[in-house]
């Protein structure tokens, strides 16, 4: 995925794009895994010898309001990362390799049948939902 269509939603969201942006969003594109904020600061410490925490920390967020980046939970509650890579496609869903970190598009999304039972068992209206997929890639599985 070219790093332009990135940039073109930073810019249409009014973000700066910084070389330290850039550098966090070709580091995600050549990773093609999750990253914690500290494997991103590592990722970045030899373009740039001093980038702190809280410079990741807003870059990640800014990246993540755009739907450039996803935030994935995990058990220990850590903040980790990953690039949207269906970003120019609809509304689609992400798998995530728990041994690896590998994440893969899943463009499939059954919300509609789930919708029709809330609605029918529960009396109740879905505004909107996230769904995080997780077990074992092809590789390590």
């Amino acid at each position: 995925m070219p790093i332009d269509i990135y940039i073109a939603r930073l810019k249409k969201n009014g973000h700066r794009i910084t070389p330290k942006v850039r550098a966090v969003i070709e580091l995600f594109l050549k990773r093609e895994s999750i990253l914690d904020p500290f494997e991103v600061q590592a990722g970045l410490q030899k373009r740039f010898k001093s980038v702190g925490l809280p410079t990741i920390y807003r870059i990640l967020e800014n990246l993540a309001s755009c739907g450039i980046l996803v935030t994935a939970a995990n058990e220990d509650r850590q903040l980790r990362y990953f690039i949207c890579r269906g970003i120019e496609h609809d509304h689609h869903h992400h798998f995530i390799c728990k041994k690896c970190g590998k994440v893969e598009e899943v463009n499939l999304c059954l919300m509609e049948e789930v919708s029709k039972y809330v609605r029918r068992q529960l009396k109740a209206t879905v505004q909107s939902h996230f769904l995080q997929i997780e077990g074992l890639c092809a590789k390590c599985g």
